[in-house]
């Protein structure tokens, strides 16, 4: 129910019931800014676009408008750690401290949830007597009884790589559906119950864009219908976008159906059995030889028109038949053949996926292909997704809010506005962070080293981490952009300093985060991945080195097609795609840095182009007013004065 007598100052503002009931808030000007625009875009029904800086306290900033507007609201998150923590922390807070009544729920992928058709199969085969295995059953069976929608996230004692999950979840081509003797008390069926009657629901962009393609081609839906979306860390959207607007499909998948096939035979007659290995035979065979056809290629790639034609007419054109002649397969649909005529669905559904990845397209699409270490991925992917966002979500939407830490470049928003096709009407608000950058903060930029392009800046970059981290007494987290420069610099610095060198790879990237947070004096390496999403408050990250200003790869095969399209549609593919793309990775980049008030931090980044290139004062522009220095010198001090306060 909406509180139409409460205003967002009524909570957020110097006098609100936040600042009142939550000891040691702290009101923020730029929060209640944030939650009035977010307010006013609601009010009038169009979308908004608000950079939030580290300490705002977005979520609430954009819940307590949301929450008052009484309208159906869908969050979507970057991660599952930000969904749970918005889910389980800041919700309930916020209904303790303001008195809202709010209805959530939180939704993930269908993997997340037990399937009680394939838990009723798992453990029906009695032959199974590991007494680990007995025991992981009688756990669940105790936690079947008690839980309300079968998250196993619930499970803190099974480990998120425990192969027995995969057994007892169902993916949307192994549920039956309206066939299953468990609709009744299926899990999935009661949280989509449940979030069709909330009023907020909390899921993760996957889930919300493979929503959007399912409503796009009109076979139902997952998320229930809403109002109005929140984006939160809306700066990764594009790359999600893309991958469900496209299409794509792996071998693995391939594979798993023949797998399942095959386990499944015993159930048929000797007839039936042989009936099914002739297009069985034809799709493994065929799978192989695909496979072996970019054995020798690079881990991505495109995929040009001649090998695309080569592929479609060759092993692709064999396992499409195989799929087809399995899809063909004279079974009948009863009690005892459930499972078989679930695959044939499967089959059917492969082979007109495989038709779609490998379908001549125009040149605003992009065919192909990654490597992976079992399978291959092909890929159809557009370039461009902003119209097929304004015409499946902005048209379709009261209001879509988009909001994260990094999404200007140079003070404005004129790069995602292009990438997202943001509507001409959406307001916009640029709030600076909390946090205090000038005292919290040194920017360390040496101007001795070589150019980044230069064969001898690996070598002499190690040596400048080395010299920088013996005057920060370790505590770092150095980010590479590419894997060769992380390598180099590790074979280099590990044996040359007292503090433990952790390396991206070595271990899981939790395990290695609790690691180096533990060892306060530690030094992690890493690339990609963790250059968002980190979240080492307090000493343990005291210092962050970056040894590149972080442009996409033009090896990559998106980020090249991309930089093609723009330049033959006569635009600078430099400045208005690649300089601002990299300018939201340095400002992720900078985010792992300081994480609240207290955090103190110097920032130091090797690439001297950020000083001799015309388009390096853009990359300072964008970030926070910090204090430069040039000599190493001066980064004792800063530390010494830190231990002084």
């Amino acid at each position: 129910m909406s509180q139409p007598l409460l205003k967002c100052e009524d909570i957020l503002g110097p006098d609100g019931r936040l600042s009142r009931r939550i000891e040691g808030f702290e009101v923020r000007t730029s929060q209640l800014e944030m939650a009035l625009l977010i307010e006013k875009a609601l009010d009038e029904g169009v979308s908004v676009i608000v950079e939030a800086g580290t300490g705002t306290g977005k979520t609430f900033g954009y819940l307590v408008p949301v929450l008052l507007s009484g309208k159906k609201t869908v969050v979507s998150t970057g991660t599952k750690n930000l969904q749970d923590q918005i889910f389980e922390k800041d919700i309930p807070l916020l209904k303790k401290a303001s008195g809202l009544n709010i209805d959530a729920m939180i939704m993930k992928g269908r993997q997340n949830y037990l399937c009680l058709h394939k838990y009723h199969q798992q453990f029906q085969q009695h032959s199974l007597i590991d007494p680990a295995y007995v025991k992981a059953r009688e756990r669940l069976e105790a936690w079947v009884e008690k839980t309300a929608f079968g998250d196993r996230g619930e499970l803190d004692w099974l480990a998120d790589n425990d192969p027995l999950w995969d057994a007892l979840s169902a993916s949307s081509d192994q549920c039956i559906g309206l066939d299953c003797m468990f609709l009744e008390d299926c899990f999935l069926a009661k949280l989509r119950s449940r979030a069709a009657r909330a009023r907020l629901i909390i899921v993760n962009h996957h889930l919300f864009f493979a929503d959007m393609k399912i409503k796009k081609g009109g076979f139902g839906e997952i998320i229930p219908r809403f109002q109005a979306a929140v984006f939160d860390e809306a700066h990764v959207i594009e790359e999600i976008a893309t991958t469900h607007f496209g299409e794509n499909i792996s071998t693995r998948q391939i594979t798993e159906l023949v797998g399942d096939a095959e386990k499944e035979v015993r159930i048929l007659s000797a007839g039936e059995r042989s009936e099914i290995e002739k297009p069985l035979d034809l799709i493994r065979g065929a799978t192989e030889a695909l496979k072996r056809s970019f054995e020798i290629s690079e881990n991505r790639g495109r995929i040009d028109p001649q090998t695309l034609s080569l592929l479609r007419n060759g092993p692709i054109r064999d396992i499409r038949r195989g799929l087809e002649a399995f899809t063909n397969l004279p079974i009948k649909k009863d009690a005892d053949h459930l499972g078989w005529a679930l695959m044939v669905e499967r089959a059917g559904d492969l082979a007109q996926r495989m038709e779609a990845v490998v379908s001549k397209r125009d040149a605003a699409w992009l065919n192909w292909y990654e490597r992976k270490k079992k399978s291959l991925v092909l890929h159809a992917s557009p370039l461009d997704v902003s119209e097929s966002m304004n015409r499946f979500l902005y048209e379709k939407m009261d209001s879509v809010v988009l909001t994260s830490a990094t999404l200007s470049t140079n003070n404005c928003f004129d790069y995602l506005r292009s990438r997202l096709g943001l509507p001409e009407e959406t307001l916009e608000g640029l709030h600076v962070s909390h946090f205090d950058f000038k005292n919290q903060t040194l920017l360390y930029l040496p101007r001795n080293l070589p150019a980044p392009n230069e064969p001898r800046f690996p070598a002499e970059a190690a040596g400048e981490i080395v010299r920088i981290l013996k005057r920060s007494k370790g505590r770092a987290l150095v980010l590479f952009t590419s894997y060769f420069n992380l390598h180099r610099v590790h074979e280099i610095i590990a044996g040359e300093l007292p503090y433990t060198v952790f390396k991206q790879g070595d271990a899981p990237r939790s395990r290695l985060l609790e690691e180096f947070k533990r060892d306060i004096d530690s030094v992690l390496l890493a690339t990609g991945s963790f250059w968002q999403g980190v979240d080492v408050p307090g000493e343990a990250l005291s210092c962050l080195i970056i040894d590149k200003l972080p442009f996409a790869s033009p090896g990559d095969p998106l980020v090249a097609a991309r930089i093609e399209a723009i330049r033959e549609g006569g635009g600078n593919p430099f400045m208005n795609y690649q300089v601002p793309a990299a300018i939201i990775s340095l400002k992720q980049g900078l985010g792992r840095l300081i994480r609240k008030a207290s955090d103190r931090g110097l920032m130091a980044i090797l690439d001297k182009r950020i000083l001799t290139s015309g388009y390096g004062g853009l990359f300072l522009k964008s970030l926070p007013p910090i204090p430069v220095i040039h000599e190493i010198e001066k980064i004792e001090q800063f530390f010494l004065k830190g231990v002084e306060k």
